[in-house]
């Protein structure tokens, strides 16, 4: 172990943490983008309380929580990879934009896991759903420089919401089946 490297480190990410804080309270905090995510995760997680089925609060949760876990770490992998950048979020944070991986994510499928019963109606709704968020939601947030894409294409990320929606589907059903007990 080079102990020179690991102060160079230490000194970056010092920097970094530094910068991050800087333009933070200088250029994000109350600027039109940063009311936009507020008002966004504000008003995703108001309709989710209102419309919530009671009865299923247990899916619905384990929903929630696996995609906004999933959205984190996916999101870190590629902050961290440099496939893209956030200037603009709500908190000067490490790179995730917590306004998609805490509210837009999860509640999006929880209200498709609860408003769909057969896998059909699921499936078309979920590829729907990909497409708006890569046709439509995310180049929204490219055009008011929210998320700048730098070695990613938007429409990689649409099999990934496919796929993390029909695994999950079939686990939370399963869930339901064996130990949640609730009707669906």
């Amino acid at each position: 172990m080079n102990p020179e490297i690991i102060n160079d480190i230490i000194k970056v990410k010092e920097n970094y943490t530094y910068s991050q804080k800087e333009h933070f309270f200088e250029n994000v905090l109350f600027s039109h983008q940063w009311w936009i995510l507020l008002i966004i995760t504000i008003a995703l997680w108001m309709i989710w309380v209102i419309v919530v089925d009671r009865k299923r609060i247990k899916s619905m949760l384990v929903i929630g929580l696996s995609t906004s876990t999933l959205a984190l770490l996916l999101d870190d992998i590629g902050a961290t990879l440099g496939f893209w950048v956030y200037p603009y979020n709500l908190y000067p944070s490490l790179g995730q934009l917590y306004t998609v991986d805490i509210a837009i994510v999860p509640v999006s499928y929880m209200l498709l896991y609860q408003y769909t019963k057969s896998w059909l109606a699921y499936s078309i709704l979920l590829i729907l759903l990909a497409f708006f968020a890569v046709f439509v939601a995310e180049p929204a947030f490219v055009k008011v420089d929210i998320f700048i894409p730098l070695q990613w294409k938007l429409w990689y990320a649409g099999p990934i919401y496919v796929v993390i929606g029909v695994v999950l589907k079939g686990f939370v059903d399963r869930l339901e089946t064996k130990f949640f007990k609730e009707s669906t």
